[in-house]
Parts: structure tokens; C-alpha cells; sequence
């Protein structure tokens, strides 16, 4: 019984320890795009990170989609949930000059879109990410590499799914609370015949309030607001152009109506 006791408390222990270093961080962005000069697509979408460690983050990132086509015959739009992007990303800082940061990250897509009425892909879809972050003095740079191992484009509905795509992102502290930021995206490889290779540049400026909140705003058209958008691993959805993806990822697929 004794023996019994003793490893009841230390689970307990272990359990109050891992309860004590967890956090829950939560976020909401809103975006449009113009895919052509006739479709566009506008969402609302979410992320809910939850981090048991200081090494291990995990993401869920639901969306609500409005997709418009226009002919002419006129407009036919579409609305409802998109795809469910869910994420599960390592990554460890070194106490080290510059900070050096290596993450890694996978990605799996769930079809929870009306595919039929051109609201997500309508498969589920696998990806991986590598990359490397560092941190010289006010300065925050990294780059990494993302990739889908199954299925459709596991990255956003912007990137060609056979295709490597390389983010490149930097930022600079003016302040303790204001971060001025610009970034690139670009797919390398092989494009899709209804998809082709993709180029992404966003600049912005995330401002943090007294409240443990972040403003992220970028001129690619995306505005976000929450705790969950800070961060040095990057690999993580909410790096500046990763949210520029990921809150256009499960949109505009194929024709738009229902059919």
C-alpha cells in the first residue's frame, strides 16, 4: 500500500507539474483575397494553441468562408466552415548569441468544408515543415521550408500541392511593444495544372497591448488579435506569413456553388 501511495503522489506530482507549465493561448484573424480578377474569398478564421512544454505547441485552426465568383451571368458565392488545419510543432532555443531556434513541424488537413459547394478540397491532406530562426539583437529572422506528403496542398489553398514552398521572414523591435515586419513566400518544384507556383510578400507591424494581447496587421489584407501570435519557433502557424496562409488555407476549390 505504501509502495502504491508513493507512486499515486508522484503522478500527481508530475501531472500538477506538466498542469503548471502548460498555457492555452487563443486568436482570431480576418482576411481578403483576390484569387483572379473574378473570384475573391473572404474568412474569418481562428487559432487555439495549446503548449504542454516549452518544446511541444499544438494548433487548431478553424475557418468561415465566404467565396464569391463573378461572370458574366453575374456572382455565385459560397459560405460556410472551411477545412480544419490541425498542427503539431517542436522546437527548441539555444541560450546561445543570436538565439538560435530550430523547429519542426506536421501539418494535417481535415476535410470539414463543403467541397461541393467549393468550400475546402474535400480530402484529407498531410505536410511537414523544417526551419531555422535567429535572433541578433533587436532583429528576428528565419526561414523554413513547408511540403505536402499526401493528399492536396497541406500548406494553403494558395500553393501549388506538388510544390516545396521556402518563407523567408524578418522583424525588428522599434520598441518593447511595436515589431515592424516584412516577409516572402515563394513555390519551388513542380506547379499543378490548375495551380500555379505561388510568390507571397507581406509587411506589417504587430503591436502589443498592456494586456497579454497581440495586434497583427499586414497589408496583404489579414488583421489579427490575440495572445497566440507571439512566438520564435518558425514553424509555428502563427509567424506573420504563415498566418497569411493559414487564414487562406481551406478556401476556393474548383467551382463555387453548390451542385
Amino acid at each position: 500500500m505504501r509502495v502504491l501511495a508513493g507512486w499515486l503522489a508522484f503522478l500527481v506530482a508530475v501531472a500538477s507539474s506538466v498542469a503548471a507549465q502548460s498555457r492555452v493561448d487563443a486568436g482570431v484573424s480576418a482576411g481578403v483575397v483576390r484569387i483572379t480578377g473574378q473570384r475573391s474569398e473572404q474568412v474569418v478564421s481562428g487559432v487555439l494553441e495549446y503548449e504542454p512544454s516549452s518544446w511541444l505547441s499544438l494548433y487548431v485552426n478553424p475557418a468561415v468562408l465566404h467565396v464569391s465568383d463573378s461572370t458574366n451571368r453575374g456572382t455565385v458565392s459560397s459560405s460556410g466552415l472551411g477545412d480544419l488545419p490541425l498542427v503539431a510543432a517542436v522546437s527548441r532555443t539555444f541560450l546561445t548569441p543570436w538565439s538560435p531556434t530550430f523547429g519542426a513541424a506536421l501539418v494535417a488537413v481535415l476535410p470539414t468544408g463543403n467541397a461541393a459547394c467549393g468550400l475546402g478540397n474535400g480530402q484529407t491532406a498531410a505536410g511537414m515543415d523544417l526551419g531555422v530562426g535567429l535572433s541578433p539583437g533587436r532583429a528576428h529572422l528565419s526561414a523554413d521550408a513547408s511540403r505536402s506528403i499526401s493528399g492536396v496542398s497541406a500548406q494553403s489553398s494558395l500553393n501549388a500541392p506538388k510544390a516545396t514552398t521556402l518563407h523567408f521572414e524578418g522583424g525588428y523591435d522599434v520598441s518593447p511593444r511595436w515589431t515592424w515586419m516584412a516577409s516572402v513566400g515563394v513555390d519551388v518544384g513542380t506547379a499543378d495544372s490548375t495551380q500555379v507556383l505561388s510568390r507571397v510578400i507581406g509587411v506589417g507591424v504587430r503591436h502589443t497591448l498592456p494586456a497579454p494581447l497581440v495586434v497583427l496587421m499586414r497589408r496583404s489584407g489579414v488583421v489579427g488579435l490575440g495572445t497566440a501570435f507571439a512566438g520564435n519557433s518558425p514553424v509555428t502557424p502563427t509567424t506573420p506569413l504563415r498566418r497569411i496562409r493559414t487564414t487562406f488555407s481551406t478556401g476556393i476549390t474548383g467551382k463555387i456553388g453548390c451542385r
